[in-house]
């Protein structure tokens, strides 16, 4: 019990100069040090806590967020799928769809914003978006009607939440078509949402 003790008397003597030491670095650097430290005293340089943090906002290949390459692979979805509507390059996402297969354009404005809260997911891990991207796309891909565009909006059902003002969100049944979009947006015939 002595050994506990004296070496929590040790620790807590050391901190003070630590924390002076550190508090001149800024934060990344300071991991930085943390670990370098960690590593010359033979101690695992990241803590259980750091490498689970470290695994959630790591990108796979191309940039596409961990939890979005998770839901790629649970989809079957290929990257050559993804290159059929998507450019990636230097972790960022275009919608080069020249169309979505709605045969409407109401259905086609809900596509369009389905595929841009893809976008969005497939980039952070977060299927948040906002109207203006939405509103661009769908006028890139030609289904923007100014006049009926609040209407179209009102078919999101329960695919995507959220507003104009504060943003929308992809809901799971929204990934679900999101992923059925791709593979027929790639050629696979899958329906439309």
């Amino acid at each position: 019990m002595k050994t506990n003790k004296t070496e929590s008397n040790t620790a807590v003597k050391a901190l003070p100069k630590l924390v002076e030491i550190l508090s001149e670095l800024p934060a990344l650097e300071r991991e930085k040090a943390i670990s370098a430290a960690k590593i010359l005293l033979a101690e695992s340089a990241t803590s259980p806590e750091a490498a689970n943090h470290q695994s959630q906002t790591e990108h796979v290949a191309d940039g596409i967020a961990t939890k979005a390459a998770t839901w790629l692979r649970k989809n079957h979805i290929s990257h050559e799928q993804l290159d059929q509507v998507f450019s990636i390059e230097d972790k960022t996402f275009d919608v080069i769809a020249a169309k979505m297969p709605g045969k409407s354009k109401r259905q086609q404005t809900v596509e369009a914003y389905i595929i841009c809260g893809l976008k969005s997911f497939l980039q952070t891990g977060e299927p948040n978006f906002t109207d203006k991207e939405a509103r661009q796309l769908c006028q890139m891909i030609g289904c923007y009607d100014q006049p009926n565009h609040y209407n179209y909006i009102r078919a999101f059902g329960n695919r995507i939440s959220g507003s104009k003002d504060s943003g929308w969100k992809l809901t799971n049944p929204g990934l679900t078509d999101a992923a059925q979009l791709i593979k027929h947006l790639a050629g696979d015939n899958g329906p439309s949402a």
